[in-house]
């Protein structure tokens, strides 16, 4: 998208389009190969000593595959922990873009933030990503003629 032109990786309107447009989609496709690899047998390897079986059930079940435990007990209470991620956590974005960017999608598709599409593909996606980016850089070339000719007029006096 960057080498065609579609995405100007130093224009931020483009970079909280991308997000909104892709992240779900990676996410969702992150959390499949999650669940896929944590389900999945691995299989027992003839000249290679290492556990096999499922892991998500080796990972609760360590000594009935022979392997270690690496859980282990916070030194501390659980209270410091919330205060911890209260302090130093950054959320995640409901919509794969900044908080603050989702008025600005609202506006331009004319629809509350619960309405707002959600792409299913790639291809949806990318035409979404098209779309809003039209849209917004239009509305930015606007404002920035304007702002110059009020400029040029103050100029003028």
């Amino acid at each position: 998208m960057v080498d065609s032109g579609l995405l100007r990786i130093d224009d931020p309107v483009h970079l909280e389009c991308l997000g909104f447009c892709f992240i779900p989609l990676i996410q969702r496709d992150l959390k499949s190969f999650t669940h896929l690899w944590n389900s999945h047998r691995i299989r027992q390897q003839r000249h290679v000593e290492a556990p096999n079986g499922i892991p998500i059930v080796m990972s609760y079940q360590p000594k009935a595959y022979g392997t270690r435990d690496f859980l282990f007990r916070l030194p501390c209470v659980l209270e410091t922990i919330d205060r911890i991620q209260e302090r130093y956590f950054v959320k995640k974005p409901q919509f794969g873009c900044k908080d603050d960017f989702i008025p600005v999608l609202e506006h331009v598709c004319e629809m509350q933030r619960e309405q707002l599409p959600i792409p299913e593909s790639i291809e949806s996606a990318t035409s979404l990503f098209l779309a809003l980016t039209e849209i917004l850089d239009g509305f930015t070339n606007y404002i920035c003629k304007n702002i110059c000719l009020k400029i040029g007029n103050i100029l003028q006096i």
